[in-house]
């Protein structure tokens, strides 16, 4: 996952950086939501959760029936929750990443409109017309794919664990009263 950690059973880590953010902090420290609450939020937004793939609508029910074995899991319509995905989003939005899942709800759009409708004789020219569009939105769908591998994997922001002299001459300030 790209904000939030998760250890090897697929619970979020609770460290440090968690609860910098108010809003993630909100949920955790909630005796209705927890960490599972948290959990949620990640798994929903997440540019890198296995859900990625699902519209939102999706997403919601899938995700509360794993966590929490309900399909319409009330925590949903919980404002701390919703304070914690806009948050969320808000914290790790990505231009490419969005034009790119933009892109794939178009395709998902269209994929969905031809399998429900029959191409007749009266709508061939436009289903002529709406085959090339497609064409044109995958083709740009993969000059996009291709500048997020350019730009290479996110990184997170970490230090190496030492402070450098400033940090040190105020800590030894510090101690020292």
């Amino acid at each position: 996952m790209y904000l939030v950690n998760l250890d090897k059973t697929g619970n979020v880590i609770m460290d440090d950086s968690i609860y910098a953010v108010e809003e993630f902090r909100d949920v955790i420290e909630s005796k209705s939501l927890g960490a599972k609450g948290m959990l949620w939020v990640a798994l929903f937004c997440d540019y890198d959760s296995i859900y990625r793939h699902f519209t939102e609508d999706e997403r919601v029910r899938i995700i509360s029936s794993t966590l929490f074995n309900n399909y319409d899991w009330k925590g949903v319509k919980n404002k701390k929750i919703a304070d914690a995905i806009r948050k969320y989003k808000e914290l790790q939005f990505d231009p490419l990443d969005a034009q790119l899942i933009a892109f794939n709800d178009k395709i998902n759009e269209y994929t969905r409109l031809m399998k429900e409708v029959t191409i007749t004789e009266d709508n061939a020219v436009d289903w002529q017309k709406i085959m090339i569009g497609v064409e044109k939105i995958l083709n740009t769908r993969q000059k996009l794919l291709d500048a997020i591998e350019r730009r290479g994997s996110r990184a997170k922001i970490s230090g190496d664990g030492e402070l450098n002299y400033l940090e040190k001459k105020q800590s030894i300030l510090n101690q020292n009263g």
